[in-house]
């Protein structure tokens, strides 16, 4: 028996996005289901932007609540956020994003199938980055990917611009806390790790993907230290060693033996190798997962030029990499860990040639193991 279709209130606070949130609830709304009502929480927009989303969402018939705050100028995603949630429809769901978000196809509905299996979960799943604007090829963001593949959720898996839970969850919880305003992130991980300790799960799904448009930040360096160490102290955790520790010894290693989530949705959502919709490309850390080559090639071209470009793009790839995406005992984190240790200590290009050479053939020597292995 399916259980009952619960209303879907999409939320996002805005401010100045007039170029991009018309986008936005165009894509929630051409999408498998729409969403009941939109709600935004706006943070004084001079731009245009109560205009452009007032018109989208009457031209597909979505009632739109536009809640206009005073500009202050300071860091307050968690009350806004709160003002969206509590704007929502009673009974329902609350699926959060930002309004610089293309949803896809079935993520809404993606959302809806997860709250009726789960009554008390957070719902999420991919977050990919447009490389060209808002079309063109995306590639995932940090670790989203592979945890929306990853089968045991827990309060780090959530991506706070693809984020849902019932309201009357939301409304037990007491909202977003209010001890992280005015500095950047972790309320979404606060919220969540509330959940897990009154029973609740996270969970993620490959289908419930969205697309952020990128663009320049109007908060410049979004520091998270600041909330890191409340959170911190108000759970006696350590969260960045956590989060490795989750990456490194469960997330990573799953998705890299080549395991992918079937959607809830089932196969109606067509997801490619890498269990990402058409158009993915993925970022170097996957991209080892099947190949060095990446690495070996760069590496062969410092060696037969001697080139300083050469070198220098070498050493972009490598200190571009984040080791946690890599598998520990992988061929990938092998080479890259030696590849930094001969960047680090042999600066000079007569010393650095004869050392790299004994470091391609010892990656090569990987690769040919790696050979017709699936990821």
């Amino acid at each position: 028996m399916t259980a009952a279709r619960l209303p879907i209130t999409l939320v996002m606070v805005s401010y100045n996005k007039a170029d991009s949130i018309g986008l936005s609830i165009e894509s929630a709304a051409t999408g498998s289901l729409k969403p009941d009502l939109i709600v935004i929480s706006d943070d004084g927009s001079d731009d245009g932007t109560p205009e452009v989303a007032a018109e989208t969402a009457a031209k597909h018939g979505i009632p739109l609540r536009f809640i206009r705050h005073q500009r202050v100028g300071t860091y307050r995603i968690q009350t806004m956020r709160n003002t969206c949630a509590a704007n929502a429809i009673d009974g329902g769901i609350v699926f959060l994003s930002d309004s610089d978000c293309l949803f896809g196809e079935y993520a809404i509905e993606t959302h809806q199938a997860i709250h009726q299996r789960h009554p008390a979960a957070i719902g999420t799943g991919p977050r990919y980055e447009f490389l060209e604007g808002a079309s063109g090829p995306f590639q995932t963001t940090f670790t989203t990917l592979e945890i929306a593949h990853f089968p045991t959720g827990t309060y780090v898996a959530p991506c706070g611009a693809n984020y849902s839970f019932r309201k009357s969850h939301w409304t037990r919880l007491g909202g977003f806390d209010r001890a992280f305003e005015a500095s950047y992130g972790m309320e979404e991980f606060e919220f969540s790790k509330r959940t897990e300790l009154i029973g609740g799960e996270c969970v993620s799904d490959p289908g419930a993907y969205v697309f952020h448009i990128p663009h320049e930040t109007i908060f410049g360096n979004r520091n998270a230290f600041r909330n890191i160490g409340v959170f911190d102290a108000t759970f006696g955790t350590r969260h960045i060693e956590f989060e490795r520790q989750y990456i490194e010894t469960g997330v990573t290693p799953w998705y890299w033996r080549g395991r992918r989530k079937t959607p809830l949705l089932g196969d109606k959502i067509k997801l490619d190798s890498w269990g990402a919709p058409a158009g993915f490309v993925p970022p170097l850390e996957l991209q080892l997962s099947r190949s060095l080559k990446p690495l070996t090639d760069p590496a062969e071209r410092v060696v037969a030029s001697g080139d300083q470009k050469a070198l220098a793009e070498l050493r972009r790839k490598r200190w571009g990499i984040d080791e946690k995406r890599l598998a520990r005992t992988s061929p990938a984190r092998i080479a890259v860990q030696d590849l930094g240790w001969v960047l680090k200590n042999f600066k000079e290009m007569p010393v650095l040639k004869p050392r790299l050479e004994h470091w391609l053939t010892g990656t090569r020597k990987m690769e040919a193991e790696m050979a017709g292995t699936p990821a």
